[in-house]
């Protein structure tokens, strides 16, 4: 079996290293490793266990520790280091607070979460192409894109280049270039180590319109046998067939290369001996005329009159270097359209086959990568699309409000004999009440009881949802609010818990009650100095363990575990 990630045995601090992950690129694999080093106690208590119990990632990857065998469950009396494989392709650029989750088990206390926080930074798409001419940087990517083109083949005599997008260049390293829109755009590369310009002159064709004084005799009365000589600076290089016993016109189809230095004469004859027509004598010369590199149409040579062709031919250098690549944009998925059903505190989009990303206020939602998403959490909600190319679509936003089903606000009897708030939450206000009527300016945690009667808060958070708690009777009587000696043992406790007094004359009630106010045990107070509770079938947490007497009420902590 393959190792799934190397610990870096050179870290020995309690901590995560690195605290910032290697810069990834959206559409390229990633993969990196994180060394834990756990801590073997705290305040005198061992750690027995840490369980890695999640990872919050960009989308596209994903996280493997190197004890998957055993639940990511870690116990660092045996061995404080361990290690986090996280890999895949990243699908969305930004900058990550990547969550590392860690539940933590201790001699006297069980299922103890905290958080590490690593950053993490996933850039736009940076492919790099190379071929034999040149490499392209960021020739991939969402549109618009600006690729970076790197000239391989420097020092030569030329360059051209045409870049797919309506432009050009020559120069040897080319300035960046914008793809704004969705397509494939060819490039296309040619490099020279040679200039040279060459002009190529081709005699195509020659046609002899007319002749005469020719045969064996004047006039004459024999057919024509027609040729001609071409003489480059006096020297025959060329010699057409003959075209016996016909009559001008007659042609010739040739291909004869010229040099424009020189100077090229077209003789004309007519064949007796050279045909085998001994009765006519020998072959008979009409004439010449010197060629024009252009052409000429009707010139006349001695007796005969010529048209002839020339073909011009501009050879242009041929490249020691040629080379096509493709520049690839991009499009996005159409913007995701956000449906809010408040009955069910779901917060959905269409599924177009895009994955998902879920925010709340601004920050990406661990796991929340469905078309779907359940509102836990008041906030401001926005989803990304991203298709397969990393390319993204922002939705707009709409507010989640979600009110807590199970909590009840409690009123606690501190030490202080005040009343105060034992579960409270985060980000509310405050409003205290006496008999159903408001006090004004009460709207701290804590309240100061001048007055007996049935006291109440309310607490309600920033947008809007609303807690009463049960009323608390208060009786200022003397003896009920006198200091009351008592204790409870073990704790923290697993699977019974004592509570103990020095004066029981006036209690009447112990209970066990959770921090949402649900009482789960309730018992009777005998004249007995103490009372046993069990708690074993207690889910391991946090309890209030609630004495009454009479209408006074007095609480302490409870740890189970």
């Amino acid at each position: 079996m393959s190792q799934i990630c190397t610990i870096d045995n050179t870290q020995t601090v309690t901590g995560i290293y690195p605290d910032t992950l290697p810069i990834g690129y959206v559409g390229q694999a990633y993969s990196t490793d994180i060394t834990f080093v756990m801590p073997l106690d705290t305040l005198g208590y061992d750690f027995t266990n840490f369980n890695i119990f999640s990872v919050s990632l960009p989308v596209g990857l994903s996280w493997e520790c190197n004890n998957q065998a055993n639940g990511c469950n870690y116990n660092p009396q045996v061995s404080q280091l361990g290690c986090v494989n996280i890999s895949g392709t990243p699908l969305l650029a930004g900058q990550y607070s990547v969550d590392v989750t860690v539940i933590a088990d201790l001699t006297v206390i069980q299922g103890y979460p905290f958080t590490f926080q690593i950053f993490l930074e996933i850039l736009p798409s940076n492919i790099q192409t190379t071929n034999d001419g040149f490499s392209m940087i960021g020739a991939a990517g969402c549109a618009p894109i600006t690729v970076n083109f790197v000239n391989n083949n420097p020092g030569l005599l030329a360059y051209t280049w045409d870049f797919g997008n309506g432009n050009t260049s020559t120069v040897e390293n080319p300035a960046p270039q914008v793809y704004s829109n969705p397509g494939e755009y060819v490039v296309q590369y040619e490099a020279f180590n040679n200039l040279a310009i060459i002009q190529v002159y081709t005699l195509t064709g020659l046609t002899i319109n007319s002749m005469s004084n020719f045969g064996g005799g004047f006039p004459s009365y024999e057919d024509a046998d027609a040729y001609f000589i071409l003489k480059e600076n006096g020297t025959s290089i060329y010699q057409s067939s003959i075209i016996g016993d016909t009559d001008p016109p007659v042609s010739w189809t040739t291909s004869i290369l010229l040099n424009p230095l020189n100077t090229y004469v077209v003789e004309i004859w007519e064949a007796d001996e050279s045909f085998g027509e001994v009765l006519f004598g020998a072959d008979d010369y009409m004439g010449n005329h010197t060629l024009n590199i252009s052409g000429c149409n009707g010139c006349a040579a001695g007796t005969s009159t010529i048209n002839y062709s020339i073909l011009n031919q501009t050879i242009y250098p041929t490249p020691i270097v040629v080379s096509a690549d493709t520049v690839r944009v991009y499009g996005y998925p159409p913007m995701p359209l956000i449906n809010y059903n408040i009955a069910s505190n779901v917060v959905s989009t269409t599924n177009l086959g895009y994955a998902y990303q879920w925010y709340l206020n601004e920050s990406p939602i661990n796991g929340a990568t469905n078309a779907a998403h359940t509102v836990t959490q008041s906030g401001v909600y926005h989803v990304v699309a991203i298709n397969q190319y990393g390319c993204v679509s922002f939705s707009d936003t709409v507010t989640g409000i979600y009110c807590l089903p199970n909590y009840t606000p409690a009123i606690i009897l501190n030490a202080n004999s005040e009343l105060e708030i034992g579960n409270p939450m985060v980000d509310y206000t405050i409003q205290w009440y006496m008999n159903g009527s408001a006090l004004p300016g009460e709207n701290a945690q804590t309240l100061v009881t001048n007055n007996p009667g049935i006291y109440t808060v309310e607490l309600i958070d920033s947008f809007g949802c609303m807690y009463s708690s049960n009323g608390f009777n208060v009786n200022l009587g003397t003896a009920e609010i006198s200091a009351f000696d008592w204790s409870v043992y073990p704790n923290p406790a697993n699977d019974f818990v004592t509570i103990e007094v020095n004066q029981n004359g006036l209690l009447n009630l112990v209970e066990l009650v959770d921090l949402s106010g649900r009482v789960l045990r309730s018992d009777s107070w005998s004249n007995d100095s103490q009372v046993q509770l069990n708690v074993t079938d207690i889910p391991n947490g946090y309890y209030i363990i609630r004495l009454t007497a009479g209408a006074q009420k007095f609480t302490k902590q409870l740890i189970i575990n």
